[in-house]
């Protein structure tokens, strides 16, 4: 998919800064939050700060409560929608709806982001958003992003490291592509971050041509994919086709590949894997009712 308005760098790094927080120990709101609160106890703790005003005494303790509840409920409601739009982006992108992905993220990126897990899921999306256009320069800059500032729980840095991998696979860096897949590979990862792992190794060993060497590990390999990805497992038996298609394997390369058209459709299949091209031209679709 590479319609709609390009994806550049300078795009990019705009949202990026956008949707940074700010970097002060303490932002606007918990200030007046503390400072509102300390006035409110020190008039309820000693009224005769308000000398003999009897009806100020009453009226300024409660619109100083109003303000804080304002305050608070101000800051619920932003994240409210920020939540709000973030789900609408993975709607959007589980359904490959690349257009309605890219308007809302840059809907959502446009104003700072404070929960910093938050905004790294932001930040990964518009990396799927940017894969999905072929604009890798944009992947490499946001994962690089990521990692060089330590953002993110462990899964999210986990898809990060993997997202960086096959986008240096695709641009021919494939020797900081190669070192960074062997590190993948050594971990100990539970099945679904193992399953990525695989992935990202047989299309390296399919964009490198080595793939048809590594067969031993087709049948794991589809088991995992299989567990694990769901619908996506069709990029993994894809790319296992193009592996027995180069062994000369062409029985086995036909029925991968009836497999992973069960399950994604061949222009979705070339689309992401440009190496695939060859393969959907040599043996027929599943026709899909869907």
């Amino acid at each position: 998919m590479k319609s709609g308005t390009p994806m550049d760098l300078e795009i990019t790094n705009r949202l990026i800064a956008s949707s940074e927080p700010p970097r002060r120990l303490f932002r606007g709101t918990t200030v007046a939050l503390v400072g509102l609160s300390m006035m409110m106890g020190a008039l309820w703790a000693n009224p005769e700060l308000l000398g003999s005003a009897h009806t100020l005494g009453w009226l300024l303790p409660h619109v100083i409560l109003l303000l804080i509840v304002g305050l608070v409920v101000g800051d619920v409601m932003r994240q409210r929608r920020v939540d709000h739009l973030l789900r609408e982006t993975q709607e959007a992108i589980l359904l490959e709806d690349w257009t309605r992905a890219w308007t809302v993220l840059n809907e959502l990126l446009r104003s700072p982001i404070r929960r910093l897990t938050t905004r790294t899921q932001a930040l990964l999306a518009l990396a799927a958003v940017a894969e999905a256009r072929h604009a890798f320069e944009a992947v490499q800059r946001v994962c690089e992003y990521l990692l060089e500032r330590g953002l993110g729980h462990p899964v999210q840095q986990h898809v990060t490291r993997v997202t960086l991998g096959a986008t240096m696979l695709r641009t021919g860096q494939t020797s900081d592509a190669v070192a960074l897949i062997d590190r993948l590979s050594a971990q100990n990862l539970p099945g679904p971050m193992r399953a990525q792992v695989e992935l990202l190794a047989l299309f390296r060993e399919v964009v490198l041509g080595h793939a048809h060497e590594t067969l031993g590990q087709a049948a794991e390999r589809r088991e995992l994919f299989r567990a694990y990805l769901g619908t996506r497992a069709g990029y993994g038996y894809g790319l296992l086709a193009a592996a027995y298609d180069r062994a000369n394997r062409s029985e086995e390369a036909r029925q991968y590949w009836h497999d992973a058209t069960l399950l994604v459709r061949p222009q979705d299949l070339t689309d992401r894997f440009a190496e695939l091209a060859s393969i959907a031209k040599r043996y027929p679709a599943v026709e899909n009712p869907f």
